[in-house]
C-alpha cells in the first residue's frame, strides 16, 4: 500500500471514530446523572473507544486500537497544553476511569476535556486530508 493508501486508510479509521464520538457527545450533553446502561452505556463506549488508546498512550504503553491515531492524539493535546501537561494528563486518566463507572455526573470541565479531545481528534483528521491532497 503506499502511502496515499495508508493516509486514505487512516483518515477513514480516525473520522468514522470522531463521527461517533461527537454522536456520543451530543447524547450525553445535558444529562444530571449517567447511567452506564442501554443505549447510554453504548454511547459511553464510543466515547472510551476514543479516551481509552490516548490514555493507554499517555501511560507509556502500547494500545492495542485501530480506532484512532491515539499517539498523534496526545501530541496535538501536548502542544496545546504544554505548560499545565502533567494537570492535563492526570484529568485524562481521571476522565476516563470516571466514564467506566456504572453511574457518574460530568462536569463542565469534564465536558471541556470531552470537547478539547475531539477537536485534537478533528485536527488530526485534517491533518491526515491535507496530506492525502498533497499526494
Amino acid at each position: 500500500m503506499g502511502d496515499l493508501g495508508i493516509f486514505a486508510s487512516k483518515f477513514s479509521v480516525n473520522s468514522k471514530s470522531l463521527k461517533e464520538y461527537d454522536e456520543a457527545l451530543r447524547y450525553l450533553r445535558g444529562m444530571d446523572e449517567i447511567t452506564n446502561a442501554g443505549k447510554t452505556g453504548e454511547m459511553i463506549d464510543k466515547l472510551l473507544n476514543v479516551i481509552n488508546p490516548i490514555s493507554e498512550a499517555i501511560k507509556g504503553k502500547l494500545s492495542d486500537s485501530m480506532a484512532i491515531s491515539e499517539h498523534r492524539i496526545v501530541d496535538i493535546l501536548k502542544n496545546r497544553h504544554y505548560i499545565e501537561w502533567s494537570l492535563y494528563k492526570k484529568r485524562i486518566l481521571e476522565l476516563s476511569s470516571k466514564l467506566r463507572a456504572d453511574r457518574f455526573q460530568l462536569s463542565y470541565e469534564d465536558y471541556e476535556l470531552l470537547n478539547d479531545i475531539a477537536d485534537a481528534l478533528d485536527a488530526e483528521c485534517a491533518n491526515l486530508f491535507r496530506r492525502m491532497s498533497q499526494r
